[in-house]
């Protein structure tokens, strides 16, 4: 499969490349969020092919500077041999000025901004970051973003690394939304919470199974799927999705 295969689908096509890096298209745009192609903690490849993404990417929205999410040799990658465009959050401009003539290419947004990307209605919800514990990350920006935006007649919510926020609580209309169920992140208790809070049509399962694991970095490259899972009801089951990085998911 390759990008000008998700331009073909009949119906928005979305395409996992680890973590929260996804690629979406409704048929004539893609966009894509938190792509990390280059991360030397990957235990696979991502399976793109890197030359087709730089002819057809139209837009890369990054959530936070980490590197598992902001990779910088990916966005210099696209930047240098691409043509797409960067929404960036604030909290991340100092990083994206260390690229030469990325803030050219570049949207600076804050949580609450909107804009339009290639005619797709982008809004920016705030995303807190959370650490060890299900606590609040000593080094969390009030300035991550999330994106809820709408393609090929859905609305996506990718909320980037964050834990619950009062604003989920009055979220509406979201048909797909992407779920981290890390410890750093909603964990379980929270993954259930904001389903029953946003009630999605489709929950995508996210920030699990791309990077090695160890002791030091459980907290953030575990995502406990079969656990939430099993927390779930069967109604809820039926509503998720463990994307396959070697499948496009198409959603009717």
């Amino acid at each position: 499969m390759n990008c000008a295969a998700m331009k073909k689908a009949n119906a928005p096509a979305v395409w996992w490349q680890g973590n929260d890096g996804f690629l979406f298209s409704d048929g004539t745009r893609l966009i894509a969020t938190d792509l990390d192609l280059f991360n030397p903690e990957r235990k696979w490849a991502p399976t793109v092919d890197l030359e087709e993404l730089c002819e057809a990417l139209d837009w890369l929205f990054i959530t936070h500077g980490h590197e598992d999410h902001y990779n910088t040799a990916t966005v210099e990658y696209l930047f240098k041999n691409g043509r797409c465009r960067f929404a960036i959050p604030q909290s991340c401009v100092e990083k994206a000025f260390a690229t030469e003539g990325l803030a050219e290419r570049s949207l600076f947004v804050s949580p609450h901004d909107s804009f339009q990307a290639d005619g797709i209605s982008v809004s920016c919800i705030r995303a807190v970051h959370g650490h060890i514990g299900g606590t609040v990350y000593s080094g969390a920006s009030m300035l991550d973003c999330g994106y809820r935006f709408h393609l090929g007649g859905l609305c996506f919510y990718q909320p980037g690394d964050t834990l619950l926020l009062e604003e989920h609580q009055s979220m509406q209309d979201i048909d797909v939304l992407f779920l981290s169920p890390t410890e750093h992140n909603t964990w379980i208790e929270g993954s259930k919470a904001l389903i029953r809070m946003i009630q999605p049509r489709y929950v995508v399962l996210q920030h699990h199974s791309t990077y090695g694991e160890h002791s030091d970095n459980l907290f953030w490259s575990h995502g406990y799927v079969e656990e939430l899972l099993a927390a779930l009801t069967e109604e809820e089951r039926a509503r998720c999705i463990v994307p396959d990085p070697m499948r496009m998911i198409v959603l009717e």
